[in-house]
């Protein structure tokens, strides 16, 4: 694809939505294993029609419902389960939305979303602007997020607890790149909690140039010279493993 590039900022940005909801890193990057579609939230036929939500997502499939933008998304939604192929479904919509300013979007369970641009050119800012405005108009970005939530944690323990998980995860199994310890890689590198914007990037940014060795990309999206460790490689797949499962690694 023309001017394709992967907007690798902007995929943080979504994967903060998946800390905030499940304290993973699995949307970060790539190799993620899943289950097969995402649920925790069961909704059943409540009074005048609309589902009535249970189990460990409940409130965040009543919360993605009523602010659902499209009847779409609503449909996707209203059963308390994502698919992969809904998934699909949403971000045919959302292509739509991207395809009069020369951008297109894919979407996969192991890479989460990427862009491509294959017409025009616009500064990175305008494409963010443009891909928010879309995801706000089709809600492809929050049911993605959701599907990514839900496969990751799916008993929705407590964000805080599952994020040092994942540390331990990597402490256990050598994977990380220099010595840190837990309470440090909290404080410096964790998103939960964090609402201030900057700081948010910032620990994101940090968190990215921590585990550089496991990243194809730099944080800015250029090729990463420090990449050692990819889906071929042992201690590659072990990293996505921590961040995907952490309790039963």
């Amino acid at each position: 694809m023309k001017g394709e590039t992967t907007t690798i900022r902007r995929r943080l940005r979504r994967a903060a939505a998946v800390f905030a909801l499940a304290a993973s890193v699995c949307a970060v990057s790539v190799g993620c294993g899943r289950a097969p579609d995402g649920g925790g939230g069961a909704g059943t036929a409540g009074a005048g029609g609309e589902p009535a939500f249970s189990g460990p997502y409940a409130a965040e499939f009543r919360k993605a419902y009523e602010e659902a933008p499209t009847d779409l998304a609503r449909n996707i939604l209203k059963d308390g389960r994502i698919t992969e192929a809904e998934i699909q479904e949403v971000y045919d919509d959302y292509n739509t939305c991207l395809e009069p300013y020369g951008l297109q979007a894919t979407w996969s369970a192991e890479q989460g979303e990427a862009m491509g641009r294959y017409r025009g050119s616009m500064s990175d800012d305008e494409e963010l602007k443009v891909m928010d405005e879309c995801h706000a108009k089709t809600g492809a970005g929050d049911i993605s997020s959701l599907y990514a939530a839900t496969n990751a944690n799916p008993d929705n323990v407590d964000q805080a607890a599952m994020e040092r998980s994942v540390y331990q995860c990597y402490a256990k199994h050598g994977l990380l790149p220099r010595p840190i310890g837990e309470d440090e890689y909290m404080s410096t590198m964790s998103t939960v909690g964090l609402t201030d914007e900057s700081r948010f990037e910032e620990n994101l940014r940090r968190w990215h140039e921590f585990f550089s060795p496991y990243m194809s990309e730099t944080f800015d999206g250029a090729p990463n010279p420090d990449y050692k460790y990819d889906m071929n490689s042992s201690q590659g797949r072990q990293f996505w493993s921590c961040g995907q499962d952490p309790l039963h690694q």
